[in-house]
């Protein structure tokens, strides 16, 4: 498979991360590669200081019901579980559904069922806090799902961005947010009763 060849039928690329660098520059894909027309760009909020009202005000904006999502993945899970993570958001406490069975199978397997579930339940928006600890290869996943579906995508990352995940950015759309209170405007909190989920889940 050629670095830009489409992977599906939808002519989506697998963009490889392995050979995106400053030392490969020259074989990176195009800047046009994950271009989005018409739409918000992939967001990334850098939180430099880990200053947990960035965490505290994201949690607080998880509200399924009106198309947004909050991902706090698991500690140390790797790539799998974040897909794994995504599939339990979206269902906000439901028995998770056919096809999100697929929460038991491969990493492809579970992102296609999270790519499904984020279709079914329009989800416009989704958030995955502690980027820092995601593999290169999510996030270009990220990107990808951000170029090829109606969600848009928005990463923390609690540190200082690596030059190389910087140059990965380059690839697509984006903007980098670092101001608390643009990240509390774009994270408007949701209206619930009862137990919040920034009460359900900790840092």
């Amino acid at each position: 498979m050629g670095l830009l060849d489409p992977i599906n039928p939808l002519g989506e690329i697998a963009v490889d991360v392995l050979v995106c660098g400053r030392a490969a520059s020259r074989r990176c894909p195009p800047g046009k590669a994950l271009r989005t027309a018409n739409r918000s760009p992939f967001t990334v909020v850098v939180d430099r200081a880990d200053d947990v009202r960035f965490t505290r005000t994201v949690l607080a904006a998880h509200h399924p019901a009106a198309g947004r999502v909050v991902i706090h993945p698991t500690v140390g899970g790797g790539d799998r579980l974040l897909w794994h993570d995504v599939l339990h958001a979206v269902a906000d406490g439901r028995p998770l559904r056919a096809p999100s069975c697929a929460a038991r199978g491969n990493t492809s397997a579970q992102e296609r069922a999270a790519r499904a579930a984020l279709k079914a339940a329009a989800m416009h928006r989704m958030t995955v806090l502690r980027a820092h600890r995601i593999g290169w290869g999510v996030w270009a996943d990220l990107m990808a799902l951000h170029h090829s579906t109606g969600t848009d995508v928005t990463v923390v990352h609690h540190a200082e961005l690596p030059v190389d995940l910087a140059h990965l950015l380059r690839h697509c759309d984006h903007r980098i947010l670092t101001a608390y209170a643009t990240v509390r405007a774009l994270h408007t909190p949701a209206e619930t009763s009862g137990q919040s989920c920034v009460d359900r889940r900790h840092r």
